[in-house]
């Protein structure tokens, strides 16, 4: 150092002093996070059985070898279930506190005597003489239940539907604390060619993905362009596809070193809600949201490695149902990463709009559109969009309107927005109001387990649910338009590949 000139010294000291205000900087926000995050572990409920443990038999891609297929699968699931059955029935009974909990044996959230069949499962709907076959992939933390309403449409024109259960799904939270995004994948890849060996030869595949399983659907797609001997899906149909989450997602892949320094297991999970869900999990462990972000990221890697190479145009065709509005994934980013990739008016992106009545004015946040509206403006791709929306600011009925070539077109919907209604939200897409679970109350009387209709009122941090389990939209009251406009872009489309 006394060799270099002043100036230089001085320029030396300046960097020093920089990386190392750098460093402190970086510790000091590093123990800030542990430190916050410490304390938020600690103002969650005590872990229960259904936390810690899980079936140890579940799935796993290492699993998926050369003669693997559907029926291994589901050989295999069927052993998961005794084991959470011999979990619920022994350890974890005397952990169940009421009678609204999903691993009571006898209560009413119990998914095993709730309707005809434990939708928690994969499940398989054939036709006698299959028009196509479908693979229905649910979301995160969901079970196959979810595109329930879809499979049954899907099943009823003549195509044999398999909804398969995502491993780490259906069972209890602490199964989805361990699985990885390559485990789904691979029980994506298995599926498919279950799927192809349903159906005729030359009959299209089709792949439907709700959340999450929108980004594994798409990334099947990608895979089957990379890997030759994989079935080539002829379309996608997407609920609330999970293209680009929050970046803050990737934060918590800190978890596991978090709740070791700390001491305390409960750093692992976000959320540990009361299991009143029969079919979606009221804990949330840090490792979903890992393992989403390690999703996403890798289907944004694959389209943009896809486009490079100028093979874009080899994807197939699809469309996506979105609320405009949307807490889970960035709406932009399916515009930007996905649609806007794509060359072809045969792909079509539809919209749901906040309701836009006159009464909801000045309450609603249209923040939204600041980002949204924009992109749809000036978008470069020639897909197709269509925008679901109030017909006027004086009417709560509902259009839809569609642009396509760059011409226009306006369509009545022939319903309403229902009163108190201001938006859909990103979990009510793919579900119908005449669900028995997450419908209207009347639609749920049949089973009593009204958790698409709770209607309750008093201090919030009060119950054991959260609060956006009440406020929140669980139903789409347009769901009649959803599955049908679905249908028939399917038939339009697979009509002329």
């Amino acid at each position: 150092m006394k060799s270099l000139p002043n100036q230089t010294r001085r320029l030396v000291r300046w960097v020093l002093l920089g990386v190392a205000a750098v460093m402190v900087l970086v510790v000091l926000g590093a123990v800030i996070l542990a430190y916050g995050w410490t304390q938020f572990a600690r103002t969650l409920p005590p872990l229960k059985g259904w936390h810690r443990d899980r079936p140890r038999s579940e799935f796993a891609a290492s699993d998926a070898t050369a003669s693997y297929d559907l029926t291994a699968y589901r050989k295999q699931e069927d052993q998961v279930f005794e084991e959470l059955d011999t979990l619920i029935r022994g350890p974890w009974a005397s952990e169940v506190d009421g009678r609204f909990n999903r691993f009571g044996a006898e209560s009413v959230c119990n998914p095993a005597r709730l309707l005809n069949r434990n939708w928690n499962r994969t499940y398989v709907l054939e036709s006698p003489n299959p028009v196509g076959g479908a693979l229905l992939l649910h979301g995160l933390s969901d079970s196959p239940y979810s595109l329930r309403a879809m499979a049954e449409r899907l099943h009823g024109r003549g195509y044999t539907v398999v909804g398969l259960r995502v491993p780490g799904h259906g069972t209890c939270p602490g199964a989805l604390a361990a699985v990885s995004w390559t485990d789904w994948t691979a029980a994506v890849r298995v599926a498919a060619a279950g799927v192809r060996k349903m159906i005729p030869e030359g009959a299209p595949l089709v792949l439907v993905g709700y959340s999450n399983g929108g980004a594994l659907s798409v990334n099947y797609a990608l895979e089957a362009l990379e890997q030759p001997g994989l079935p080539k899906p002829q379309a996608l149909v997407l609920f609330s596809p999970m293209i680009g989450i929050n970046p803050l997602a990737k934060v918590t892949r800190f978890h596991t070193a978090i709740a070791a320094v700390s001491g305390d297991p409960r750093a692992n999970w976000s959320a540990l809600d009361a299991e009143i869900d029969p079919y979606k999990y009221g804990g949330w462990p840090m490792n979903a949201s890992v393992q989403a972000w390690r999703m996403t990221q890798r289907v944004e890697e694959r389209l943009r490695r896809l486009t490079l190479a100028g093979r874009i145009a080899e994807l197939p065709p699809m469309i996506a149902f979105q609320s405009a509005i949307d807490s889970t994934v960035v709406v932009p980013r399916l515009v930007t990463e996905l649609f806007d990739r794509i060359g072809t008016d045969r792909s079509e992106l539809v919209l749901f709009d906040v309701n836009r009545a006159g009464w909801l004015e000045n309450l609603v946040n249209l923040g939204f559109e600041r980002k949204v509206e924009p992109l749809l403006r000036t978008s470069n791709g020639e897909f197709t969009l269509t925008l679901v929306t109030n017909e006027s600011v004086d009417s709560v009925r509902v259009v839809s309107k569609s642009r396509r070539r760059g011409a226009w077109s306006t369509n009545a919907l022939g319903t309403s927005w229902p009163p108190a209604v201001f938006s859909l939200s990103h979990v009510a897409v793919p579900f119908p109001e005449e669900d028995p679970v997450y419908g209207t109350a009347e639609a749920t009387k049949k089973t009593g387990l009204p958790l698409g209709s709770l209607s309750v009122h008093g201090e919030s941090g009060v119950l054991r649910i959260s609060d956006s389990q009440v406020l929140r939209l669980r139903h789409n009251p347009f769901f009649g338009f959803t599955a049908d406009h679905a249908v028939e872009w399917l038939g339009r489309t697979l009509a002329h590949p």
